[in-house]
Protein backbone atom coordinates (compact mmCIF):
# COMPACT_ATOMS: atom_id res chain seq x y z
CA UNK A 1 0.00 0.00 0.00
CA UNK A 2 1.72 3.42 -1.12
CA UNK A 3 0.41 6.91 -0.93
CA UNK A 4 -0.10 8.89 -3.77
CA UNK A 5 3.44 11.42 -3.47
CA UNK A 6 1.65 13.97 -5.44
CA UNK A 7 -1.24 14.71 -3.58
CA UNK A 8 0.50 14.55 -0.57
CA UNK A 9 3.51 17.14 -2.47
CA UNK A 10 0.29 19.35 -3.31
CA UNK A 11 -0.71 19.53 0.28
CA UNK A 12 2.81 20.22 1.28
CA UNK A 13 3.25 23.23 -0.65
CA UNK A 14 -0.49 24.65 0.38
CA UNK A 15 0.59 24.41 3.56
CA UNK A 16 3.70 25.98 3.50
CA UNK A 17 2.43 28.86 2.13
CA UNK A 18 -0.70 29.14 4.98
CA UNK A 19 2.32 28.59 7.52
CA UNK A 20 4.33 31.72 6.15
CA UNK A 21 1.07 34.07 5.38
CA UNK A 22 0.04 33.02 9.31
CA UNK A 23 3.24 33.60 10.36
CA UNK A 24 3.37 37.33 8.37
CA UNK A 25 -0.10 37.93 9.89
CA UNK A 26 1.34 37.04 13.40
CA UNK A 27 3.93 39.66 13.46
CA UNK A 28 1.99 41.59 12.10
CA UNK A 29 -0.55 41.68 14.72
CA UNK A 30 1.64 41.08 17.64
CA UNK A 31 3.86 44.28 17.35
CA UNK A 32 0.40 46.78 16.07
CA UNK A 33 -1.32 45.25 19.07
CA UNK A 34 2.02 45.94 21.20
CA UNK A 35 2.30 49.30 20.03
CA UNK A 36 -1.29 50.30 19.44
CA UNK A 37 -2.61 49.25 23.28
CA UNK A 38 -4.89 46.45 21.67
CA UNK A 39 -4.74 42.86 24.13
CA UNK A 40 -7.22 41.79 21.58
CA UNK A 41 -5.01 42.39 18.74
CA UNK A 42 -2.68 40.88 20.57
CA UNK A 43 -4.78 38.30 21.23
CA UNK A 44 -5.70 37.21 18.07
CA UNK A 45 -1.78 37.37 17.18
CA UNK A 46 -1.16 34.32 19.74
CA UNK A 47 -4.41 32.74 17.96
CA UNK A 48 -2.40 33.17 14.40
CA UNK A 49 0.65 31.96 16.31
CA UNK A 50 -1.42 28.47 17.09
CA UNK A 51 -2.47 28.44 13.30
CA UNK A 52 1.33 29.00 12.36
CA UNK A 53 1.97 25.22 15.08
CA UNK A 54 -0.66 24.00 13.18
CA UNK A 55 0.71 24.54 10.00
CA UNK A 56 3.97 23.30 11.15
CA UNK A 57 2.65 20.18 12.42
CA UNK A 58 0.44 19.57 9.21
CA UNK A 59 3.94 19.95 7.24
CA UNK A 60 5.33 17.00 9.43
CA UNK A 61 2.23 14.93 9.35
CA UNK A 62 2.10 14.81 5.73
CA UNK A 63 5.90 14.38 5.31
CA UNK A 64 5.67 11.51 8.06
CA UNK A 65 2.32 10.57 6.36
CA UNK A 66 3.43 9.60 2.84
CA UNK A 67 5.98 7.06 4.09
CA UNK A 68 4.87 3.41 2.49
CA UNK A 69 4.00 0.77 4.57
CA UNK A 70 6.40 -1.34 6.21
CA UNK A 71 6.58 -4.39 8.38
CA UNK A 72 6.10 -2.59 11.05
CA UNK A 73 3.15 -0.78 9.81
CA UNK A 74 1.40 -2.66 7.41
CA UNK A 75 -1.54 0.08 6.77
CA UNK A 76 1.18 3.31 6.69
CA UNK A 77 1.68 5.93 8.02
CA UNK A 78 -1.36 7.97 7.12
CA UNK A 79 -2.36 8.63 11.27
CA UNK A 80 0.68 10.59 12.58
CA UNK A 81 -1.06 13.25 10.57
CA UNK A 82 -4.34 12.96 12.55
CA UNK A 83 -2.68 12.39 15.96
CA UNK A 84 -0.43 15.55 15.47
CA UNK A 85 -3.45 17.39 14.26
CA UNK A 86 -4.94 16.13 17.85
CA UNK A 87 -1.91 17.47 19.83
CA UNK A 88 -2.09 20.74 18.09
CA UNK A 89 -5.99 21.16 18.56
CA UNK A 90 -5.65 20.16 22.48
CA UNK A 91 -2.87 23.42 22.85
CA UNK A 92 -5.07 25.28 20.83
CA UNK A 93 -8.07 24.92 23.35
CA UNK A 94 -5.69 25.83 26.45
CA UNK A 95 -4.36 28.24 24.57
CA UNK A 96 -7.74 30.11 24.28
CA UNK A 97 -8.61 29.27 27.62
CA UNK A 98 -5.47 31.22 28.83
CA UNK A 99 -6.87 34.47 26.71
CA UNK A 100 -10.35 34.24 28.22
CA UNK A 101 -8.81 34.08 31.94
CA UNK A 102 -6.77 37.17 30.93
CA UNK A 103 -9.39 39.09 29.33
CA UNK A 104 -11.44 38.65 32.71
CA UNK A 105 -9.42 39.75 35.02
CA UNK A 106 -8.75 43.04 32.70
CA UNK A 107 -12.23 43.82 32.57
CA UNK A 108 -11.91 45.13 36.05
CA UNK A 109 -9.09 47.58 34.32
CA UNK A 110 -10.29 48.78 31.26
CA UNK A 111 -7.37 49.85 28.86
CA UNK A 112 -6.67 53.14 26.79
CA UNK A 113 -8.76 53.34 23.09
CA UNK A 114 -6.26 51.65 20.74
CA UNK A 115 -4.37 53.75 17.51
CA UNK A 116 -5.71 53.82 14.27
CA UNK A 117 -3.32 51.37 13.10
CA UNK A 118 -4.96 48.40 15.03
CA UNK A 119 -8.06 48.67 12.97
CA UNK A 120 -6.11 48.80 9.45
CA UNK A 121 -4.42 45.42 10.17
CA UNK A 122 -7.29 44.18 11.95
CA UNK A 123 -9.70 45.01 8.30
CA UNK A 124 -6.44 43.56 6.47
CA UNK A 125 -6.11 40.72 8.37
CA UNK A 126 -9.34 40.02 7.63
CA UNK A 127 -9.17 39.76 3.51
CA UNK A 128 -6.15 37.75 4.15
CA UNK A 129 -8.06 34.92 5.83
CA UNK A 130 -10.54 35.04 3.25
CA UNK A 131 -8.07 34.39 0.12
CA UNK A 132 -6.77 32.00 2.68
CA UNK A 133 -10.03 30.17 3.36
CA UNK A 134 -10.89 30.08 0.13
CA UNK A 135 -7.66 28.52 -1.61
CA UNK A 136 -7.26 26.26 1.20
CA UNK A 137 -10.79 24.78 1.24
CA UNK A 138 -10.39 24.36 -2.88
CA UNK A 139 -7.09 22.44 -2.59
CA UNK A 140 -8.11 20.31 0.36
CA UNK A 141 -10.99 19.24 -2.53
CA UNK A 142 -9.27 18.42 -4.80
CA UNK A 143 -6.91 16.21 -2.97
CA UNK A 144 -9.54 14.96 -0.47
CA UNK A 145 -7.83 15.89 2.83
CA UNK A 146 -9.98 16.33 5.93
CA UNK A 147 -6.83 17.87 7.31
CA UNK A 148 -6.44 20.62 5.20
CA UNK A 149 -10.51 21.12 4.82
CA UNK A 150 -10.76 21.41 8.93
CA UNK A 151 -7.49 24.23 8.53
CA UNK A 152 -9.66 25.92 5.95
CA UNK A 153 -12.73 26.17 8.45
CA UNK A 154 -9.90 27.16 11.06
CA UNK A 155 -9.18 30.29 8.73
CA UNK A 156 -12.98 30.93 8.45
CA UNK A 157 -13.39 30.74 12.06
CA UNK A 158 -10.11 33.60 12.15
CA UNK A 159 -12.51 35.97 10.26
CA UNK A 160 -14.43 35.91 12.78
CA UNK A 161 -12.38 36.44 15.28
CA UNK A 162 -10.13 39.04 13.89
CA UNK A 163 -14.09 41.02 13.11
CA UNK A 164 -14.53 40.56 16.91
CA UNK A 165 -11.33 42.36 17.33
CA UNK A 166 -12.06 45.03 14.53
CA UNK A 167 -15.45 45.94 16.31
CA UNK A 168 -14.26 46.12 19.89
CA UNK A 169 -11.06 48.64 18.86
CA UNK A 170 -13.47 50.67 16.52
CA UNK A 171 -16.07 51.08 19.31
CA UNK A 172 -13.07 52.28 21.71
CA UNK A 173 -11.65 54.21 18.69
CA UNK A 174 -15.03 56.02 18.58
CA UNK A 175 -16.46 55.99 21.93
CA UNK A 176 -13.55 56.60 24.28
CA UNK A 177 -13.16 55.49 27.43
CA UNK A 178 -16.69 54.93 27.77
CA UNK A 179 -15.96 51.87 26.01
CA UNK A 180 -13.01 50.79 27.22
CA UNK A 181 -13.80 47.15 28.23
CA UNK A 182 -14.73 46.55 24.42
CA UNK A 183 -11.12 45.78 23.90
CA UNK A 184 -11.51 42.77 26.77
CA UNK A 185 -15.28 41.70 25.68
CA UNK A 186 -13.18 41.40 22.20
CA UNK A 187 -10.53 39.25 23.47
CA UNK A 188 -13.14 36.88 25.52
CA UNK A 189 -14.63 36.08 22.01
CA UNK A 190 -11.80 35.81 20.16
CA UNK A 191 -10.47 32.95 22.91
CA UNK A 192 -14.01 31.13 22.90
CA UNK A 193 -13.97 31.11 19.06
CA UNK A 194 -9.98 28.97 19.55
CA UNK A 195 -12.13 26.95 21.99
CA UNK A 196 -14.84 26.12 19.99
CA UNK A 197 -12.85 25.58 16.73
CA UNK A 198 -10.33 22.91 18.72
CA UNK A 199 -13.49 21.27 20.58
CA UNK A 200 -14.52 20.21 17.21
CA UNK A 201 -11.25 19.55 15.90
CA UNK A 202 -10.73 17.22 18.52
CA UNK A 203 -13.53 15.69 18.84
CA UNK A 204 -13.49 15.10 14.87
CA UNK A 205 -9.96 13.51 14.46
CA UNK A 206 -10.43 11.35 17.86
CA UNK A 207 -13.92 9.54 15.87
CA UNK A 208 -11.67 9.24 12.60
CA UNK A 209 -8.77 7.41 15.21
CA UNK A 210 -11.58 5.24 16.70
CA UNK A 211 -11.81 3.94 13.13
CA UNK A 212 -15.32 6.03 12.18
CA UNK A 213 -17.01 4.67 9.35
CA UNK A 214 -15.94 6.40 6.10
CA UNK A 215 -18.42 9.37 5.12
CA UNK A 216 -21.98 7.84 3.44
CA UNK A 217 -21.11 8.74 0.06
CA UNK A 218 -17.76 7.12 -0.08
CA UNK A 219 -19.45 3.89 1.28
CA UNK A 220 -22.31 4.48 -1.26
CA UNK A 221 -20.12 5.05 -4.68
CA UNK A 222 -17.73 1.69 -3.36
CA UNK A 223 -21.39 0.03 -3.25
CA UNK A 224 -22.43 1.44 -6.64
CA UNK A 225 -19.13 0.52 -8.24
CA UNK A 226 -19.04 -2.78 -7.07
CA UNK A 227 -22.66 -3.81 -7.74
CA UNK A 228 -22.32 -2.77 -11.48
CA UNK A 229 -19.16 -4.66 -11.95
CA UNK A 230 -20.01 -7.65 -14.50
CA UNK A 231 -20.22 -11.00 -12.36
CA UNK A 232 -21.02 -9.57 -8.90
CA UNK A 233 -24.16 -10.46 -7.50
CA UNK A 234 -24.07 -7.85 -4.43
CA UNK A 235 -22.32 -6.59 -1.73
CA UNK A 236 -22.55 -8.16 1.52
CA UNK A 237 -21.33 -5.14 3.59
CA UNK A 238 -18.67 -2.57 3.45
CA UNK A 239 -16.80 -1.14 6.41
CA UNK A 240 -13.27 1.24 6.65
CA UNK A 241 -11.81 3.36 8.43
CA UNK A 242 -9.66 6.43 7.86
CA UNK A 243 -6.02 6.81 7.47
CA UNK A 244 -4.48 10.86 6.92
CA UNK A 245 -6.24 11.37 3.57
CA UNK A 246 -7.23 7.79 2.40
CA UNK A 247 -9.77 5.61 3.64
CA UNK A 248 -8.70 1.68 4.41
CA UNK A 249 -11.97 -0.44 2.68
CA UNK A 250 -13.04 -3.75 4.21
CA UNK A 251 -15.79 -5.14 0.83
CA UNK A 252 -17.80 -8.03 1.21
CA UNK A 253 -18.90 -9.39 -2.01
CA UNK A 254 -21.71 -11.42 -3.26
CA UNK A 255 -20.99 -13.95 -5.80
CA UNK A 256 -22.36 -17.18 -7.63
CA UNK A 257 -22.03 -19.68 -5.59
CA UNK A 258 -21.16 -22.30 -8.07
CA UNK A 259 -18.25 -19.75 -9.54
CA UNK A 260 -14.64 -21.57 -9.36
CA UNK A 261 -11.96 -20.31 -6.65
CA UNK A 262 -9.52 -19.30 -8.88
CA UNK A 263 -12.19 -17.18 -11.03
CA UNK A 264 -13.44 -15.85 -8.24
CA UNK A 265 -10.11 -14.65 -6.36
CA UNK A 266 -9.29 -13.10 -10.06
CA UNK A 267 -12.92 -11.38 -9.83
CA UNK A 268 -12.35 -9.53 -6.34
CA UNK A 269 -9.08 -8.32 -7.31
CA UNK A 270 -10.50 -6.69 -10.65
CA UNK A 271 -13.21 -5.33 -8.67
CA UNK A 272 -10.92 -4.13 -6.13
CA UNK A 273 -8.32 -2.44 -9.16
CA UNK A 274 -11.64 -0.77 -10.77
CA UNK A 275 -13.13 0.86 -7.16
CA UNK A 276 -9.42 2.31 -6.27
CA UNK A 277 -9.04 2.91 -10.19
CA UNK A 278 -11.96 5.33 -9.95
CA UNK A 279 -11.56 6.55 -6.21
CA UNK A 280 -8.21 7.87 -5.60
CA UNK A 281 -9.36 8.39 -2.04
CA UNK A 282 -9.33 4.93 -1.32
CA UNK A 283 -6.08 3.56 -0.99
CA UNK A 284 -6.34 -0.33 -0.09
CA UNK A 285 -9.36 -2.47 -0.31
CA UNK A 286 -9.78 -6.03 1.37
CA UNK A 287 -11.99 -8.26 -0.74
CA UNK A 288 -13.91 -10.95 1.14
CA UNK A 289 -16.00 -13.14 -1.18
CA UNK A 290 -19.49 -14.61 -0.33
CA UNK A 291 -21.77 -16.96 -1.93
CA UNK A 292 -24.87 -15.50 -3.29
CA UNK A 293 -27.87 -16.02 -0.85
CA UNK A 294 -25.64 -17.25 2.56
CA UNK A 295 -24.43 -13.25 3.24
CA UNK A 296 -24.31 -12.35 6.91
CA UNK A 297 -25.52 -8.89 6.40
CA UNK A 298 -26.77 -6.12 3.78
CA UNK A 299 -26.29 -2.97 6.47
CA UNK A 300 -22.67 -1.72 5.73
CA UNK A 301 -20.83 -1.83 9.22
CA UNK A 302 -23.10 -4.48 10.94
CA UNK A 303 -20.50 -7.63 11.49
CA UNK A 304 -23.41 -9.52 11.45
CA UNK A 305 -23.56 -13.26 13.16
CA UNK A 306 -20.54 -14.91 14.07
CA UNK A 307 -19.83 -18.84 12.65
CA UNK A 308 -19.66 -21.06 15.70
Amino acid sequence: MTPNTHEYGTALRATLVILLLNLSLCIAKLLTGWLGHSFALIADGINNLTDVGVSATLLLGFRLARKPADAQHPYGHGRIEQELSRLVSIFVLVTGGGIIWEAVKRLESPGQPPAGAVLVVAFLSIGVKFSMFVGLQRVARRIRSGALAADALNHKSDMAATTCVLVGAGAMWLGGPAWGAADSYATIAVGLLMVTAAGREIYSVSSELLDQIPPPEVVENIRRLAVGYPGIHGVDRITGRKSGIYYLIDLHLEVDPEMPVLQAHYLGHQVKDWIMATMPEVVDIVVHLEPEGQATSSQAGDPGPMDP
